[in-house]
């Protein structure tokens, strides 16, 4: 048995625990939870199982295992990638709107510096 198959599995559960006190702190979603345990269930399984991952690999047309854990990560990446641009997106919008609010809100007129 290879070192891998030991250590993945343990850091799969302590990311696992992880991502579940983040949600019970309200710092998570549920659908953040599931996709999260899902992804170190399976990262798991690769490591004790390298095989299941030629399995999986045949099933969408890949030939080796190798190749389809390269894709799958790189699925992975660009979900997380654009996830986090929507909420840069959203955070920047938010913050348009909050100097517009500001700047409106302290407007000043040539009539009060006279004064």
């Amino acid at each position: 048995m290879y070192l891998y198959a030991l250590i993945f599995p343990i850091i799969s559960v302590i990311a696992i625990i992880w991502f579940i006190t983040r949600y019970f702190k309200g710092k998570n979603s549920f659908m953040t939870i599931v996709l999260w345990s899902v992804f170190w269930i399976v990262v798991s399984l690769f490591a004790i199982f390298p095989n299941m991952s030629i399995t999986f690999a045949r099933l969408f047309g890949i030939t080796r295992g190798l190749d389809f854990i390269i894709i799958l990560v790189f699925v992975i990446l660009f979900y997380t990638v654009l996830k986090l641009y929507f909420i840069v997106d959203k955070m920047q919008n938010d913050l348009n709107t909050l100097v517009k609010e500001v700047a409106l809100n302290n407007e000043i007129t040539l009539d009060d510096e006279e004064e």
